[in-house]
């Protein structure tokens, strides 16, 4: 049976949605998330990151996506500079590897807001099916200096040399599954209507690479 989900940037008025999503999630996978060492309950990463999640312009973008009116995931595009962002992408634990996060970037990169920017990923190393994903669009790894981390970097092409990148990327068991994830044909491609953390020389900002601008307020 095909899954299908409607993607939409995410707005201020969805703030409880986001907690529904942050609600749907284990401490485990929060601290995947966001490289936390110590407690991670819903409710307090909420508390405390909400601003970032629900960041849009001029921090960049978020996008929600949804089954049957529930939020299943979310991606976070952030950038403090034009031309640099960070990528992070949330998905609630019924709802992993069902291609979700693939069709949220497939969302973000079809839009073509973007081409030519460089844009990095942290993830918690062995976060294999964060890895699987960044690698099948084209990101490559970068030094870490943080122990425990992956960091990888992207520079944007145009989205159709995005999309011969994700055609010939080495398949796994997630990506074989991707495709049953589908968007609705109003949101597979927002430019189509009708169709319907740490670099090199880059201090570390935050546990999830957030700006400070978007950071809890003391």
């Amino acid at each position: 049976m095909t899954t299908v989900i409607e993607i939409r940037e995410a707005r201020d008025a969805d703030r409880d949605c986001v907690g529904k999503l942050v609600a749907a999630c284990s401490p485990a996978s929060l601290r995947r998330r966001f490289i936390m060492g110590g407690p991670a309950e819903p409710a307090e990463v909420f508390r405390r990151y909400h601003r970032f999640l629900l960041a849009g312009p001029p921090h960049g973008v978020a996008l929600l996506a949804y089954r049957a009116a529930n939020p299943v995931g979310l991606l976070n595009f952030v950038s403090e500079t034009p031309g640099t962002a960070e990528i992070g992408i949330l998905v609630a634990d019924a709802w992993q590897r069902q291609g979700i996060g693939s069709a949220l970037s497939r969302w973000l990169w079809a839009s073509g807001r973007w081409p030519g920017w460089t844009v990095r990923a942290t993830v918690q190393a062995g976060n294999t099916g964060a890895e699987a994903l960044l690698s099948r669009q084209g990101f490559k790894p970068v030094p870490s200096y943080e122990r425990g981390e992956r960091d990888f970097t992207l520079v944007v092409p145009d989205w159709a040399i995005m999309t011969d990148v994700m055609k010939e990327a080495v398949d796994d068991e997630d990506a074989a599954r991707a495709d049953g994830a589908q968007r609705r044909a109003t949101g597979a491609d927002p430019r189509c209507r009708g169709d319907r953390h740490a670099g090199r020389g880059r201090p570390r900002r935050s546990p999830a690479g957030i700006p400070a601008a978007l950071l809890p307020r003391r």
